[in-house]
């Protein structure tokens, strides 16, 4: 565990996993794990952009009181309702499955919410934006990952996809970083640990 990580554990906690079958776990510390060499290189930080650095370092900070930062909202698990959601981003631009769906526009990141049965939100997707994408997650590698808020406490391969999921514990609450194939954080999910 890296330092930052620890200290903020000792003051919050936070976190959030990907729920779906077929996930397959891959210790982080086996080197004997089958996780393609392509999903752990990747650019360093010291050549990614500071804000793709920035967002990913926010995102991680908040993580640990169940919460993904906003421009002008901060959306908490368990804690944050639909009625927050809908007041804060409006009428959901798209139901997917058990998501909410706000697009990205105008530089503005895109969010899925999923709720528990008291409306509560469970989970939050966060996208993103589209504009100036390497300023965002699209400037954010595995390697970038690791450099910033240190390796992850689990890899899991997402069957079909080509993606792989890196995720940190952060206390009561999971942060999954999706990677797509181009080695570049596709989305980010948190939710409560289980």
């Amino acid at each position: 565990m890296n330092a930052k990580k620890g200290l903020l554990i000792g003051a919050v906690a936070l976190g959030l996993t990907i729920s779906g079958a077929g996930i397959s776990s891959v210790s982080a510390a086996d080197s004997n794990a089958n996780v393609p060499a392509s999903s752990v290189s990747g650019i360093h930080s010291s050549i990614t952009n500071q804000e793709a650095a920035g967002t990913l370092n926010n995102i991680y900070d908040h993580a640990f009181i169940g919460e993904m930062p906003g421009e002008d909202h901060a959306f908490r698990i368990n804690e944050s309702t639909k009625e927050d959601i809908h007041e804060k981003l409006g009428n959901p631009q798209e139901v997917d499955g058990q998501f909410d769906l706000y697009h990205w526009e105008m530089g503005n990141p895109g969010y899925g919410f999923a709720y528990n049965e008291d409306n509560t939100v469970s989970e939050i997707r966060y996208f993103g934006t589209g504009v100036e994408r390497q300023q965002n997650l699209g400037g954010i590698t595995p390697a970038v990952l690791s450099e910033q808020i240190g390796k992850a406490d689990t890899i899991l391969a997402v069957p079909d996809t080509n993606e792989m999921d890196y995720v940190y514990k952060t206390g009561d609450y999971e942060l999954h970083f999706v990677v797509g194939s181009d080695q570049t954080v596709d989305h980010v999910n948190l939710k409560e640990a289980e």
